[in-house]
């Protein structure tokens, strides 16, 4: 057992993404195990002032250098897997634009210095400030993309061995320019060894890897335009902004807070946690360039990317914590005294940093601009906000207190808005969000590509929920169509079949009479990483409200049974069960549902497939067409109660059960009208179906010809077709333990013992019995 388990998590790590992710992870592994090596040697041969000036220049280096790139990283990283042979062309337009606004921001850093630095112009003189910067910030910056680079065409892999490299050239210089007694040799060491690796490596990309890439990924190519680019760019830019400012700017904010000693032990705590940061980095920087050319994927790759994110990062980060002091007296006493407790903060916000981090990267493959900027933003201001305010009382510890705290809250939003379920208005809440957020990508003009012409507005919001979002769109004041759009894997999925499906009804010619019933899509677009379709609006009211009206009751619910039943014996062929049948109602769907219970519960659940096995095998019922989701939510009804129009086709199939909308519908407008819960209804009836309900169910069935089922194990049918429909639609529902215990559990507790005492199925009508003989 013990052994395949370690297999399969091997087999995990072997996927490309993680494979990839690990290559990186493994790549920043490397470089801060030989990078602590650099900093414990400059420790011991240099005062601690000296090595707090020279490590505050290099964070303001690669600060700006982050900073000044405009983020192509990410955008060479989002669209180079994708970009064909026009690749290496993307690549070198990044390159000039990135090194161009590094040279000029760094001779513009250098040039401010004596505002937010003087003690670097102190020590170096201004001119040779000014010179340092404008030459090692474009430098740094190509350092910086080419990571990017190679794991966007696939080589991953080869970032370890380079930073290996690089690692080992600055701790040689490191040697040699301090035993040259070369000012600022720290520094330069650095820099040379930063030149020595960039012109190899980008050498082979563009000589060799790039145009590679192209011709191996032309055929699944899509145009890439400066404006797709500069959106992407803009959107992330700012929240990059802000983040470079925490991760590179504290050490200068230090400095000038509480001095250049502190500066140094600051500096070796951040060698601790900045290598915990990059796991994550590494994982999501894999995620992108994986999921960049189906970001259908991105919510399983995002949990994948958390959980192996969190088994790398845990283990470390406690031993960090509990082993501070011994780590630090590696560098010294005077690093062991002021950064212990800071470093033991900073490895355990590594922690919720996983989180962040990996929210960050899924919104670079959705494009989602809310999340790029707010995240690293909300980060950076609470990191550099707390610790400005603590230092002057908590000295060092105030940024390990910082980044804990702030890493913490910006975790605690993002597990909380991408919860399976939320309960009460905080989930009406944080779905009005999404859906604000939504409607904002579509804009008013995305309607046009769906179908609405000129002039059309986005109007008030109808519907949707934590998948979808539906709103009113016409003239300004008017409402004359449905807007429907769904950027989750799920709700896409849904909004697709329902497009299929209303075309495929409205040229049935078995029911054109009857298809002014329901919607008609007038178009369809991808508009923003969201699938959208603008339909016909009906005319009705809401069919929950003609039910609980007892004037409208009867009518509304003997209309609902008689419109869809209309289309079931239009569409309806006879079939006998058997065990393709049996797998799609009966055994996928309790094998679903099952993954909802506690393992108690799933003997039971088995028991019940059993039974409705044995119930179902061998009888003959109408094959045709079947909304799935036939309830009073998804039904419009006039004043008179009479149901005007049937909307929401998502789950429409062409080969269902006839029947079961209606042994759905019926039970669930029971519960409805009375105030209850769908499961005690239906574990009531599975005592007994009350007889006008039994009426309904029975003459429906004869109606399509077949086998005449008990009205009881129709019941228990449609109930199993709700919830499997619920738990694997969504997985707010599937998550839901209040939902789950009101409508799963009591029916699974108590239904096989009912059905297996009820009535058996039926005989079958003499001309359904002989088709099949």
């Amino acid at each position: 057992m013990a052994v395949a388990r370690v297999k399969g998590l091997l087999n995990g790590w072997r996927a490309p993404q993680h494979r990839d992710g690990l290559a990186l992870v493994v790549s920043s592994g490397m470089t801060s195990a030989v990078g602590l090596l650099y900093w414990v040697l400059a420790a011991q041969m240099l005062p601690a002032d000296v090595v707090g000036v020279n490590a505050v220049a290099l964070s303001s280096l690669m600060l700006v250098g982050g900073v000044a790139h405009l983020n192509m990283s990410h955008a060479l990283l989002r669209f180079v897997p994708v970009a064909g042979t026009a690749a290496r062309r993307l690549v070198v337009l990044g390159y000039l634009v990135a090194v161009a606004v590094s040279a000029l921001a760094g001779a513009g850093f250098a040039l401010g210095a004596i505002w937010w630095a003087p003690e670097l112009v102190d020590v170096a003189g201004y001119g040779t400030l000014v010179a340092f910067f404008a030459v090692s910030c474009p430098v740094w910056t190509l350092f910086s993309l080419q990571d990017y680079v190679l794991t966007a065409v696939g080589r991953a892999t080869a970032v370890p061995i380079e930073n290996l490299v690089f690692s080992l050239l600055k701790i040689g210089l490191l040697v040699a320019v301090t035993l040259a007694a070369v000012p600022g040799g720290i520094a330069l060491s650095w820099v040379v060894a930063t030149v020595l690796i960039v012109l190899p490596i980008n050498l082979w990309l563009l000589v060799r890897l790039l145009p590679a890439h192209g011709r191996k990924t032309a055929d699944r190519a899509v145009p890439i335009t400066v404006g797709a680019v500069g959106r992407f760019v803009g959107a992330d830019y700012v929240g990059a902004l802000f983040w470079q400012t925490a991760m590179m700017g504290l050490p200068v904010l230090v400095l000038g807070r509480l001095g250049a000693e502190a500066a140094a032990a600051y500096n070796m705590v951040w060698q601790f946690g900045l290598a915990l940061y990059m796991v994550p980095s590494g994982m999501g920087q894999s995620m992108i360039a994986h999921s960049a050319a189906d970001p259908a994927k991105v919510d399983r790759a995002r949990r994948e990317t958390v959980r192996r994110g969190l088994m790398l990062v845990v283990p470390v980060a406690v031993v960090l914590a509990l082993g501070a002091p011994l780590v630090l007296a590696l560098f010294g006493p005077h690093y062991a005294a002021a950064g212990t407790g800071a470093l033991a903060l900073v490895a355990l916000s590594a922690i919720p940093n996983v989180v962040t981090a990996a929210a960050t990267s899924t919104a670079r493959v959705r494009q989602r601009t809310g999340v790029q900027f707010g995240v690293p933003t909300s980060l950076s201001v609470l990191t550099i906000g707390l610790a400005w305010l603590l230092m002057p009382h908590l000295g060092v510890l105030a940024v390990g207190l910082a980044w804990l705290l702030a890493q913490c809250a910006v975790a605690a939003v993002v597990l909380i808005t991408n919860a399976p379920w939320v309960p009460g208005p905080l989930g009406r809440w944080i779905d009005a969000i999404r859906s604000s957020a939504l409607l904002r990508r579509v804009g008013t003009d995305g309607l046009q590509r769906v179908g609405a012409p000129a002039g059309w507005a986005l109007g008030s919001r109808m519907g949707g929920g934590s998948e979808t979002v539906v709103v009113a769109v016409g003239p300004v004041g008017e409402r004359r169509a449905l807007l429907k759009a769904a950027d989750t894997a799920n709700g896409q999925h849904e909004l697709r079949q329902q497009t299929e499906a209303l075309a495929a009804l409205h040229t049935d010619p078995r029911i054109r009479h009857w298809t002014p019933l329901i919607p008609r899509v007038l178009g369809t677009a991808e508009i923003g990483g969201a699938y959208c379709s603008t339909e016909t609006l009906l005319p009705g009211g809401p069919g929950p409200d003609a039910l609980s009206d007892p004037a409208r009751r009867g009518a509304f619910v003997s209309s609902a049974v008689g419109a869809i039943s209309e289309l079931h014996r239009r569409t309806a062929t006879p079939r006998r069960v058997g065990d393709a049948e049996l797998d799609a109602w009966v055994h996928g769907p309790i094998a679903a549902v099952s993954r909802t219970l506690p393992s108690g519960l799933r003997t039971e659940a088995g028991r019940l497939a059993a039974v409705l096995d044995a119930r179902l095998r061998g009888q003959v019922v109408g094959i045709g067409w079947t909304h799935g989701d036939y309830l009073p939510v998804n039904l419009l009804a006039a004043p008179n109660g009479q149901v005007s129009a049937i909307i929401d086709w998502c789950t429409a199939r062409p080969d269902g059960l006839a029947v079961l909308d209606v042994a759905t519908f019926v039970p669930m407008a029971e519960a409805m009208a009375n105030g209850e819960e769908f499961g005690p209804v239906v574990l009531r009836w599975l005592g007994g179906v009350p007889r006008a309900e039994a009426d309904v169910l029975v003459g429906c069935q004869s109606a399509l010809g077949g086998s005449v089922l008990a009205p009881e194990l129709l019941v228990l049918l449609g109930w199993l077709d709700h919830v499997n429909a619920c738990v694997t639609r969504s997985d707010r529902m599937a998550a839901n333990p209040v939902w789950n215990r009101r409508n799963v559990r009591v029916v699974v507790q108590g239904a096989a013992e009912l059905l297996d005492s009820g009535p058996a199925a039926t005989a079958e009508p003499e001309s359904a019995t002989r088709a099949f003989r």
